[in-house]
């Protein structure tokens, strides 16, 4: 049992640390609207629903679904949040805008489970969510990082240790805290958390603020994932369910970036000067 317990929390560990490692790596050296794209992706989503199905079953998993769809919301807030307030402070902006933004993510958090949500309505909310903010963060203007720092072992293992701890502690408490309070700790920003931190301390907000303008349209990606839990975590357990929801949500955000590539082409082919830096949401 302790030898299970050991395997699982260095699965949960590597995972985390991989994921945050990987976003910022994608961010520095090769596009922050791919990296704002992928943020979106069902990084979370993945590993609590897999360890929690695992742990307590597919019926646990499924009743989670409706609040889980919901708490996105939440997390559009908390990214909202971070923008507005670090794009107005000078001084500990970061913590400004992190800290208010988990605030921010809590209260709403509190506040959606005090709801009685079906998966159609929690699905309303969450694209009309969504949709507000992709036109509120629209005019952010894209920047590349310029000059990429060497990492050093002593940085990776500080990137990669904080994803590992805040996972950690996200999985543990969605296994104890009942299965609404699960679907909203499914949102919790455990990735997007130290991934803006990581970003914004060592390029600054301008770096962060080209990730957040594409989060929302990555965030589809997790609402495809956890729609389609209830088809086929019953149907092919939590292993073969895990695979088909990823398989579909990466698609989904395949078909995206593919687009997006064709709308950049297009528009750098346009003769007339562009008002706005070419990368497509």
């Amino acid at each position: 049992m302790e030898t299970t317990f050991d395997i699982s929390l260095l699965v949960k560990a590597a995972w985390s640390a991989a994921v945050v490692l990987g976003l910022t790596f994608v961010a520095e050296r090769v596009s922050p609207r791919i990296a704002g794209l992928l943020s979106g992706a069902p990084l979370t989503a993945v590993l609590v629903y897999f360890f929690v199905g695992r742990d307590l079953g597919t019926e646990y998993v499924v009743e989670s679904i409706p609040h889980s769809i919901s708490s996105f919301t939440g997390t559009l807030c908390f990214v909202l949040t971070y923008y507005w307030v670090s794009a107005r402070l000078d001084r500990f902006s970061v913590w400004g805008g992190l800290g208010l933004g988990i605030v921010v993510y809590f209260l709403v958090a509190a506040l959606l489970h005090k709801i009685s949500f079906t998966i159609t309505s929690a699905t309303v909310l969450s694209l009309s969510a969504i949709a507000l903010s992709s036109r509120l963060l629209q005019k952010i203007r894209v920047v590349r990082v310029s000059r990429p720092i060497r990492l050093t072992a002593k940085q990776l293992l500080l990137r990669g240790g904080l994803a590992a701890l805040l996972i950690s502690i996200v999985i543990s408490l969605a296994e104890a805290v009942g299965p609404h309070w699960t679907g909203l700790l499914v949102g919790f920003p455990a990735t997007l958390l130290p991934t803006y931190l990581i970003i914004h301390l060592t390029y600054g907000k301008t770096s962060t603020h080209s990730m957040v303008r594409n989060f929302p349209t990555g965030v589809t990606s997790i609402i495809i994932y956890i729609w389609l839990i209830p088809l086929t975590f019953p149907a092919f357990g939590v292993y073969g369910g895990t695979a088909a929801c990823l398989a579909v949500s990466f698609v989904y955000l395949a078909c995206i970036m593919f687009v997006g590539r064709i709308r950049l082409g297009g528009a750098s082919r346009s003769t007339s000067p562009p008002s706005a830096p070419l990368d497509p949401p």
